[in-house]
């Protein structure tokens, strides 16, 4: 065919119609899995309102709410009013939670929690449904995503399921604290309280953003019951097998772990978008999208009615693959199909290869053409778009100091992404059709889509729906026009029926290149593009069509797009009251020396952090303070303020044999929210507890880790302090730190410093953000062995 002839004209624009009307499929498929709208408060009794629900947010996220503050008992004397209102008879769980120092790297986050648990009687006894979500927040935001919505969640699951018939189970609600310094509320419901033993099944609400669909993101071994529960009863699912197969790899966590880890069933929602928002003072009810407050209660109410009237005995069965295809179409089957899938897939895969040598249309060389140039292209894409966000972070300094380094305006360049991938990937093909045929080209991508699915289906089957269903229906289109004739892939016909194949492919792909970006921000955006390459790799027929008259206008013109979407990106970007910059600073006074500094883990400092750190300030290691952060720091001498230290009395202090034990008690004399206390290397502590509870466990011991020391963190320590045994070998020298950390900085003799400007905030930190540190240093060494 002449590339100037009618026919190229003709298949040059049904190609270009099959791309929009493939991104117009992306654009649906993404709308379609937004949340559901709000509904008003004046909804029927039975239904759940996010409007009610948002109520309670905006009562618990006035202001931050971490573990022992004074505003976290105003939001428990809330929590427990709204229950008594609604007649249920709730208790608060006070319990010292002290995990074991498993290693000497981070360190033993204990509390003084105080859970707060209710228990609605069904009428038919059994295991029990469990509904859970933490009440803190961090020090530096006020919490109404995270987890306030979760709260507000359950109070109005519960109102509306008080309106209707009881259920067959018990139902209990968990509103657990110090989640946010590391599920420590969890572990003492599950470790210690009575009722964890009676429950079937969790449901537990989360939130890492401000917005966004509520996403069924884990689940617990063997879910395909709880799938098939999920499908038959929540009315908007939103949830892929992928993402929890890889979510399980991750060191991420939430209560969720540890309530299965006590062999509970469960399910865990939580939505993501608009991360700039996670831990910080963004984090407000004005912020949150009502939206996601309303699909949190829809998935809560409907599962809450569902399993509230089953059997929760026994709900294992095996694992299920699942996936949205357009929005509210919610796929599943039993992980069991997924080899049988996998081998017809490869069958099919087999037979076109072996009509396509067959008829001629298709050669061995021409297919390892096309697995060379899809693979280069996928590599070129992840590279030259990974480079592109490095350059364009670098021209905008302000970028170092937005809340996880994400842009409040992602979309940006997402598209500009998009669009350099598009010509990457035009590119690399532009340059073989001359070489060899678009039926190579087409065959070498989907061999490259098989191994990938053979991949999954080996290492991660749950996320093979990616691959296979995709594949499967390129492949039948691909055999149907290998016997039509030649040409019949770069006609009219053959193009549109191409683009038909591909729609399964796009259904499936965009939502999760939308919610990859979302969740995890842009600096791994250019992985994500891997996807965008995969679905170019369905239409390498339509990239002929488009480049066959001018070969490079198609990739000058993507690039070009591409480059305006980053440059649109970075011309939005500015700080402002809704769209804040972050810093940090805090203030450490050594009690001993009487000498205090000012200390920022900023780069730089801003016009605010100035006053207390200037430029050109010193460096210095946060683990001076902070043994288990290497990170580097700035700091500045300051005025010491008149902070009384921790208070420390030995209580015992006995040598026998070659060992020595002592018995200490630590307090907090300004009554701090966090106790910190850390025994330095060299002590060889053989034996540790704390109130009675271990700190050490077998392995640490047995690995001599202990010698390495001991690092505590407990918040909201009692008035009368801490009881601490210390059982070490006789002549080790032991030297014990113990540092008070408050919310907030001191009043400084002497000085007034400027308020922190409306287009900052601190930064995410409980440790380094607006924070006072008084600290001191004990050498408890034995006579003569003082270091």
């Amino acid at each position: 065919m002449h590339h100037n002839s009618p026919d190229a004209k003709t298949n040059a624009a049904t190609a270009l119609a099959a791309f929009l009307f493939l991104a117009a499929l992306a654009w649906v498929s993404i709308a379609l899995v937004e949340p559901p709208r709000a509904v008003p408060e004046g909804a029927p009794a039975s239904e759940f309102s996010s409007a009610r629900a948002l109520r309670h947010v905006r009562a618990i996220a006035q202001k931050p709410h971490p573990t022992g503050s004074e505003e976290i008992e105003r939001v428990r004397r809330y929590i427990l009013g709204e229950l008594a209102a609604l007649g249920v008879v709730a208790e608060v769980q006070a319990v010292e939670v002290v995990p074991r120092q498993a290693s000497a790297g981070w360190p033993v986050l204990a509390a003084r929690v105080q859970n707060i648990v209710a228990r609605v009687p069904g009428t038919a006894g059994g295991r029990a449904l469990m509904l859970a979500a933490h009440y803190d927040s961090v020090p530096t935001g006020p919490g109404a995503s995270d987890d306030g919505a979760g709260v507000a969640t359950l109070l109005e699951t519960l109102r509306a399921l008080k309106s209707g018939p009881p259920l067959k189970n018990d139902l209990i609600l968990v509103f657990t604290d110090a989640e946010e310094l590391g599920l420590v509320g969890a572990r003492g419901f599950a470790d210690e309280h009575p009722w964890m033993r009676d429950v079937g099944l969790v449901l537990n609400f989360e939130a890492r953003g401000a917005g966004g669909p509520s996403l069924m993101f884990e689940t617990s071994e063997g879910n395909g019951t709880l799938i098939r529960g999920l499908a038959a009863a929540a009315p908007h699912a939103v949830a892929n097998s992928l993402m929890y197969a890889v979510y399980k790899r991750l060191p991420n966590d939430t209560d969720m772990t540890v309530f299965k880890r006590a062999s509970a069933a469960g399910l865990n929602f939580a939505y993501a978008d608009r991360i700039t928002s996670y831990h910080t003072a963004l984090d407000s009810a004005d912020e949150l999208d009502e939206r996601s407050l309303q699909h949190h209660g829809l998935y809560a109410l409907a599962l809450a009615r569902r399993f509230g009237d089953l059997d929760l005995g026994n709900l294992k069965s095996r694992d299920a693959v699942y996936f949205n295809a357009l929005g509210p179409v919610f796929v599943h089957y039993s992980e069991s199909w997924v080899v049988p899938l996998t081998l017809l897939v490869c069958l099919l895969f087999a037979g076109v290869v072996l009509a396509g040598l067959k008829r001629r249309r298709l050669s061995l060389g021409g297919m390892a053409a096309g697995v060379v140039a899809f693979s280069f292209a996928a590599c070129l894409a992840v590279l030259v778009t990974t480079g592109v966000w490095r350059v364009a972070r670098g021209l905008h300094a302000g970028y170092t100091l937005l809340p996880w380094q994400t842009p409040y305006d992602i979309w940006p360049y997402v598209l500009g992404f998009i669009f350099l991938t598009v010509a990457v990937f035009a590119a690399v093909h532009a340059f073989l059709f001359r070489k060899t045929s678009a039926a190579n080209l087409s065959a070498g991508a989907l061999l490259c889509w098989l191994a990938l699915l053979i991949l999954t289906t080996a290492l991660l089957p749950l996320g093979s729906f990616l691959f296979a269903w995709p594949l499967l229906f390129a492949l039948a289109c691909f055999a149907f026009l290998l016997t039509s004739g030649e040409g019949s892939f770069e006609s009219a016909k053959g193009l549109t029926l191409a683009a038909l194949a591909a729609a399964p492919g796009v259904v499936i792909c965009a939502p999760l290149v939308w919610m990859f970006f979302f969740m995890l921000g842009l600096d791994l955006g250019g992985f994500f593009m891997l996807l965008v390459v995969l679905l170019c790799g369905l239409l390498v027929p339509h990239f002929r069509a488009l480049t066959a008259r001018r070969r490079w206008l198609v990739p000058a013109a993507a690039a070009l797009a591409g480059l305006c979407f980053v440059a649109a990106g970075l011309a939005r970007a500015s700080f402002d009251a809704r769209h804040r910059k972050t810093d940090s600073v805090f203030y450490l006074l050594d009690a001993d020396a009487v000498r205090a500094r000012f200390v920022s883990t900023d780069a730089a400092p801003d016009e605010w952090t100035s006053q207390f750190v200037p430029a050109g300030a010193g460096k210095e290691s946060l683990a001076a303070v902070f043994p288990w952060m290497p990170q580097q720091a700035r700091g500045a001498e300051a005025p010491a303020a008149a902070l009384p230290a921790p208070d420390v009395q030995v209580l015992e202090d006995r040598a026998e044999g070659d060992a020595r034990t002592l018995r200490l008690r630590l307090a907090s004399a300004r009554r701090a929210p966090m106790l910190l206390f850390y025994v330095e290397p060299g002590a060889d502590v053989r034996r540790a507890s704390l109130d009675g509870r271990a700190l050490l466990d077998e392995a640490s011991r047995a690995t001599g880790d202990s010698k390495n020391g001991l690092r505590v963190s407990f918040a909201a320590p009692p008035p009368e302090g801490l009881e601490l045994l210390l059982e070490t070998r006789a002549d080790a020298p032991v030297r014990l730190v113990v540092e008070d950390l408050s919310y907030g900085l001191p009043e400084v003799p002497g000085q007034t410093f400027r308020l922190r400007p409306d287009d900052a905030m601190p930064a995410p930190s409980y440790r380094t953000s607006d924070t006072t540190v008084v600290r001191r240093t004990l050498d408890l060494s034995p006579p003569g062995r003082h270091p």
